[in-house]
């Protein structure tokens, strides 16, 4: 959800300085449509996986590596369009410590509490529709991957990881090195001089 929330305010900033986001659609763009319709496709099915069987299968698992690895050869295959890169490490660090834990992205009681403070946790769960598990951190594999970063947004509060980090670098790398600034005409006024 934090993405959405990044993507949406440098989009906003993005058009408040003036930058042209049409430019983004002239890259030329790698890995041809199967791969661009497969890598989404992957993701749903995750995403079905992850609602409708609350338990982590062996399937789940393969389902979250393929999406996973055939996002980052699109991106690696894209790397010669601003952000590709610091997308694919974002990727690859948070499909690391989610292998890592069985799946699951873990996220400690506090984070959770932080994220949803009326709410009651217990550890091992996992909540619906989430890619989460609460673990405690001496459980965890890797926990400074995980979702360490507490974010407080005026309408909502959330945590991310150091992956997430780079993805939102990476897409604010594509809105402001990948666009151009918009020309505009000097209006000059009667009376005053430049």
């Amino acid at each position: 959800m934090v993405l959405v929330d990044a993507v949406i305010i440098l989009i906003v900033l993005a058009l408040l300085f003036r930058r042209d986001l049409s430019t983004i659609g002239r890259f030329r763009f790698c890995g041809g449509w199967k791969l661009a319709v497969v890598v989404p496709g992957l993701f749903v099915l995750q995403a079905i996986l992850i609602i409708f069987a609350p338990r982590q299968t062996i399937l789940q698992i393969l389902l979250l590596i393929l999406s996973q690895f055939a996002l980052i050869l699109l991106l690696l295959l894209n790397r010669h369009v601003p952000g590709a890169k610091l997308f694919a490490v974002g990727v690859f660090l948070n499909t690391t410590v989610m292998i890592a834990n069985g799946g699951w992205m873990p996220l400690t009681p506090e984070m959770y509490q932080f994220v949803h403070p009326e709410r009651e946790i217990e550890i091992y769960d996992k909540p619906s529709g989430s890619k989460s598990i609460i673990l405690p951190r001496e459980e965890t594999r890797g926990w400074v991957l995980t979702d360490i970063i507490p974010v407080s947004l005026p309408w909502r509060r959330n945590v991310v990881s150091i992956g997430d980090t780079f993805l939102i670098l990476g897409v604010a790398q594509l809105i402001f090195l990948g666009t151009k600034k918009k020309e505009g005409k000097m209006v000059k006024l009667k009376g005053i001089s430049p």
